[in-house]
């Protein structure tokens, strides 16, 4: 203790030395006390102004904190106005877009009425003409048909004179001797005419040609005197034939009417006549009494050099009464319906039926024309002129020439033939049936509120034929078009009984309300889940039917949410059996098929042990089989799920060969399942693989089904 009291005094007068300089020089001279006054007075004036200099500047740090808080009062109050500006603004928008859904909304409403209301009155005014239609086909009006008619006549053609007076003295005409004696001739005509048809009413007109040749045979007896011998020459013409043409044209009026097949017309026709001839033939006997001699003696048989192709002149116009009674040909000469065809035409008498794009029609007729006026307009002549110096016969004339009063008037008759070209008339087309509809709508029959979705189809009861095929229908309904008739409707809906109803459509332009209630289907939901961890669990689900050993259904639960649901038939009692891997086997009945069951399947503890179903194996072989993926992954969906789970795979065979063989064939065995499973991705460090050979047998090896038993694969939980 004494020597460091002795240290520690040597080190202070030590250290006291070698200090003492530099105190002194650290340490400042006395100062006289003035001077000491004066420098505290500055010290104290310098302290002030640097009080008063802080105090400025904290002064005027204030005022621009003051003013940048000012500032950022204005800052955000501008901000503030902006984005009240902005949501006023955004606010307008919004309201203007609203305002403009509502519009367009309306718009679109109001569009829809306009269109419904257009598409009613449309199938109002439908029916109204198809009313209008109906009633014109059963009071129909008398239709006008227009024909255009071409006929070619072929007859007999006379034209009849009435010789009046006498010719006496030299080339006198004795009538007294006279014989007359009409032979007539053919006649021709072509007809190009217009005919209308008013009901039973015909009406005709057009133009007429017709060209007639009469020949007449005429014999009487001439005298003449030769004043220069006193002898008188007789001529007597006993066959004198005169052959007279006529050409003419005219305009026919025709009345009359049809009836079936058959029609008839009466009229005039007033012709014109082109100037034709006649020709002169025949033979005369000259006879002569001189004085000279006691008795008249004959000259002989004289042929007459007739006059040929000489002209008759005609009056005008030529007016004839006109008859004409025919019937229609075209139910013989028009092309009669396709026997073949689908739809058959039944052909009346005298119905005329279209042929391609006119309708052509053929007549037959008999006809009779006679003229009523003297149509004699040759000037007068004397029927056979002599020369002085000459006996025979110079030259002839007409018989019509005879006294200038002789009448001549026609007649012709004979058969038509015609063709008429009906002129297509303004035809009213047939108004089709307005539609009539059916508006269905589905319904739940408890609570009568419409299904969000549907399928709706519609067949005809009877035939079976679909009238509308599977249709989506709406909470709206669905409206379609339909025929008349019974039809059938098959509905279908999710978790709903299927539905049938019948409904009838027996007018057209009506609306059928169709509305079928459907009776809700139970549907059996079930939720399967690990009773432990409360996750779901994938696992397939059998519905037993009771008394029967097959399942009637087999359900897969979903992998995440362990959900599953299916409709089962009303009547047969059910019951749900779950054997699902690395869980205790669970069988429950179900007492509602329209129950909702949340499964909580009970994981196999730690110790046990269970056997793998449904894997196979090449025989005596480490193969695994396709056939076994089903066991397989849902052995690795239980790890997946399960990762606190370890598990031993344990092979066993059964007694048949050499127990080396046996206890190899279960080691590979083994080890190929925890292949697999490594594989599928479970890791390593969870698995372990075991063979037992035949040492642990649980059936008798006696029998095959015994040995295929004890064919097995466990899995033991660690």
């Amino acid at each position: 203790m004494k020597n460091i009291f002795r240290n520690i005094l040597i080190a202070s007068v030590v250290l006291s030395l070698n200090c003492a300089p530099i105190v002194a020089y650290a340490m400042p001279e006395p100062v006289p006390a003035a001077q000491n006054d004066k420098a505290k007075a500055a010290a104290q004036k310098k302290k002030e102004a640097e009080k008063r200099k802080k105090a400025a500047e904290k002064a005027k740090a204030q005022r621009e904190k003051q003013k940048a808080a000012e500032a950022k009062k204005r800052e955000a109050d501008k901000k503030k106005a902006a984005t009240a500006k902005e949501n006023a603004k955004k606010q307008a928008e919004r309201d203007k877009a609203a305002a403009e859904r509502a519009k367009a909304a309306e718009e679109r409403a109001e569009a829809q009425a306009k269109k419904e209301a257009e598409q009613k009155a449309k199938e109002e005014k439908a029916i109204r003409d198809y009313e209008k239609y109906q009633e014109r086909l059963e009071n129909p009006r008398t239709e006008v048909i227009s024909y255009f008619n071409l006929g070619l006549r072929l007859g007999y053609a006379a034209m009849m004179d009435k010789i009046n007076g006498s010719y006496m003295g030299a080339g006198t005409l004795n009538q007294s001797n006279a014989l007359q004696q009409l032979k007539g001739g053919p006649g021709v005509g072509l007809d190009v005419t217009y005919n209308l048809e008013y009901g039973h009413f015909l009406f005709e007109t057009g133009l007429d040609f017709r060209f007639l040749n009469s020949t007449s045979a005429y014999g009487f007896q001439a005298t003449r005197l030769d004043r220069t011998y006193g002898a008188t020459y007789t001529y007597l013409f006993d066959n004198l034939r005169e052959m007279r043409n006529m050409l003419e044209f005219g305009i026919p009026v025709m009345f009359g009417a049809q009836f079936s097949r058959y029609y008839f017309l009466l009229g005039a026709k007033v012709h014109y006549g082109l100037p034709m001839g006649y020709s002169h033939k025949g033979q005369y006997d000259i006879t002569v009494d001189d004085p000279a001699y006691i008795d008249p003696y004959g000259m002989g048989i004289y042929d007459l050099n007739g006059e040929t192709n000489q002209k008759i002149s005609f009056k005008q116009p030529d007016i004839s009464l006109a008859a004409e009674i025919g019937l229609d040909l075209d139910e013989w000469m028009q092309a009669q319906p396709d026997p073949k065809a689908k739809k058959k035409q039944k052909v009346k008498p005298g119905e005329r039926l279209p042929f391609g794009r006119q309708n052509i029609h053929y007549r037959v007729a008999l006809f009779a024309e006679y003229g009523v006026l003297n149509t004699n307009g040759t000037p007068k002549a004397n029927p056979v002129d002599f020369d002085a110096k000459a006996v025979e016969v110079k030259n002839s004339n007409t018989l019509l020439a005879m006294n200038g009063d002789t009448k001549l008037n026609n007649l012709f008759v004979g058969a038509k033939f015609a063709i008429q070209f009906e002129v297509p008339g303004k035809k009213e087309r047939p108004v089709p049936p307005p539609p009539a509809y059916a508006i269905y709508s589905v319904v739940d029959s408890e609570t009568n509120q419409p299904l969000e979705k549907a399928l709706i189809e519609t067949r005809a009861t009877e035939s079976g034929k679909i009238a509308m095929r599977e249709k989506q229908i709406t909470p709206k309904g669905l409206r379609q078009k339909h025929a008349l008739g019974n039809f059938t409707v098959d509905v279908k809906a999710e978790n709903y009984y299927p539905a049938t109803q019948t409904f009838d459509i027996e007018e057209v332009g009506t609306t059928e309300y169709v509305t079928i209630a459907m009776r809700h289907r139970p549907v059996l939901r079930v939720r399967v889940t690990n009773k432990e961890t409360g996750l779901a669990v994938p696992a397939t689900v059998q519905i037993l039917r009771a008394g029967v050993t097959d399942p009637a259904y087999n359900l897969a639960t979903d992998s995440t949410t362990g959900a599953t649901k299916q409709m089962l038939e009303e009547g047969p009692k059910y019951s749900i059996h779950i054997a699902q891997m690395g869980y205790d086997t669970l069988d429950m009945a179900i007492a509602n098929i329209g129950d909702s069951l949340n499964i909580q399947l009970v994981p196999v503890k730690k110790g046990e042990v269970f056997i793998v179903k449904n894997l196979f194996f090449a025989t005596n072989k480490t193969r695994i089989l396709s056939r076994s993926e089903e066991a397989l992954n849902d052995l690795y969906m239980y790890l997946a799920r399960n990762p606190q789970v370890r598990i031993k795979i344990i092979g066993h065979t059964d007694s048949v060969g050499k127990d080396e063989a046996n206890q190899k064939l279960s080691d590979g065995r083994a080890n190929e399942v925890m292949k697999d499973l490594i594989e599928r991705g479970i890791s390593a460090d969870r698995l372990q693989a075991e063979g037992r050979g035949e040492t642990q047998p649980i059936d008798t090896n006696d029998t095959e089904e015994g040995r295929q038993n004890n064919r097995r694969v466990e899995i033991e939980i660690q």
